[in-house]
């Protein structure tokens, strides 16, 4: 009878200790939450926030913002989204980016000058010579790319409500470019991040709120005092309306280039040493657009154009990508609010404009492009995040339960089994 006992015993403790660690792994799978405070460190240039569940990876040394993160649990797969640059562009055909549709003024020329016979030839020339020199010495380029500009990181800090910290915040300012005719982008442009530990919920000037998950990085991405190519030929605008053509002025726009790639480990610190080459080192197969698959493994920049989602979202709604490798979606995902607000610098009104987005298979990496409609003189803010998806559990809440109440039954039939002396088997009391 001692030695039954004994035996069912042990297998109530075996039963207890494969429960445990099971629990334990099911609530490590649950979605990021709660988490302790952050570890903060510094490592070659790169800026770190570690919690017992995510790390993130972003320069510290003047590098154009880039962020790498990942899973503490699943160290193979690295996520990397990276902000490339604004290029303006014009709406006249679609309201979202396509390469082909950058703001020069030579496109100018061919939409709306050399298709008019009626306007006579001397005018024509004259406006054909006034754009050229706009383009040549007047308008900056398309595109301001964010490498070569200097970058600087403030932070992170604490952000804390009712006396208790809930997580930090950092921001980062391009402070200088070393591109003459885009001087005015100096310290305007700015992105300002919050890292929560607890479910945060963030409300937009009264306008909507939205909830920020424990582990998410969001971020606003703000432009200030954008000076527009199309509003430095307001001279020409207005002549040629004598001759009833009208150049629509708020038929142009501001993309956000982002790249999103996703590395392995063992490339880690390649990315850390030459993170403009983490493009080439990308082992994303797909991406998960809006709940699309799209392949992303060939480059058709060459020969494509880029693609808009298409999917129709209320304002304070989010439009969502996820990594996928081999048809096995992955942990990470980026997403951003269908809306951007915009700041009257002079008043102070708040008001909201609608963000499209176009995208583009780059090999084994998204080209994205957030497209921000004609905002004249105010400021744009607008709000990406990125994050982690919750990792499957390896065994359902439903299981464990199953297998906790086992273990408190057989303890319990061994208990008064004792206590009666009686010999016992785990099937039945006999």
């Amino acid at each position: 009878m001692k030695r039954k006992s004994l035996t069912t015993a042990f297998l109530a403790v075996l039963l207890a200790s494969l429960a445990f660690p099971l629990m334990a792994n099911s609530a490590a799978a649950e979605p990021i939450y709660n988490t302790e405070y952050a570890t903060v460190g510094t490592q070659n240039g790169w800026k770190y926030i570690e919690t017992d569940q995510i790390k993130i990876l972003f320069p510290s040394d003047g590098r154009k913002p880039m962020f790498l993160w990942w899973y503490k649990n699943d160290t193979e797969k690295i996520y990397v989204v990276k902000y490339q640059g604004l290029i303006e562009y014009f709406t006249f055909d679609d309201p979202f980016y396509k390469g082909r549709h950058a703001a020069l003024a030579i496109r100018l020329r061919e939409r709306f000058v050399d298709p008019y016979p009626e306007i006579p030839w001397r005018i024509r020339e004259r406006i054909r010579n006034i754009i050229e020199q706009y383009d040549l010495y007047t308008w900056h380029r398309p595109f301001l790319p964010f490498m070569g500009c200097n970058w600087s990181l403030s932070g992170p800090e604490n952000i804390t409500k009712n006396d208790k910290v809930i997580g930090l915040t950092f921001n980062f300012t391009m402070v200088e470019t070393p591109f003459p005719r885009f001087q005015f982008a100096n310290n305007n442009i700015i992105i300002r991040c919050r890292f929560y530990y607890e479910p945060t919920t963030e409300n937009v000037d009264e306008l909507y709120n939205y909830t920020v998950n424990a582990g998410e990085l969001k971020m606003d991405f703000i432009i200030k005092h954008w000076e527009w190519n199309i509003d430095k030929i307001e001279s020409l605008i207005s002549e040629l309306k004598g001759y009833e053509i009208e150049i629509p002025k708020n038929k142009t726009g501001l993309a956000l280039w982002i790249n999103l790639a996703s590395i392995d480990l063992q490339r880690l610190e390649n990315a850390e040493n030459d993170p403009e080459t983490i493009e080439k080192v990308s082992t994303a197969s797909n991406m998960i657009v809006e709940g699309k698959r799209v392949s992303v493994a060939e480059n058709r920049t060459p020969y494509e154009d880029e693609r808009p989602i298409s999917v129709r979202k209320r304002l304070q709604d989010q439009y969502r990508l996820q990594f996928e490798r081999e048809e096995s979606t992955l942990a990470g995902f980026f997403k951003f609010v269908a809306s951007a607000k915009l700041i009257d610098p002079l008043s102070g009104d708040v008001n909201v404009t609608d963000v499209k987005a176009a995208y583009i298979a780059a090999g084994a990496h998204m080209r994205l492009f957030l497209c921000y409609p004609y905002f004249g003189n105010k400021t744009l803010e607008h709000d990406p995040s990125l994050g982690l998806e919750a990792i499957p559990s390896l065994i359902s809440p439903q299981l464990v339960t199953i297998l906790v109440g086992t273990v408190a039954i057989i303890a319990a039939v061994v208990f008064v089994a004792r206590w009666r002396k009686r010999v016992i088997n785990v099937v039945g009391v006999r």
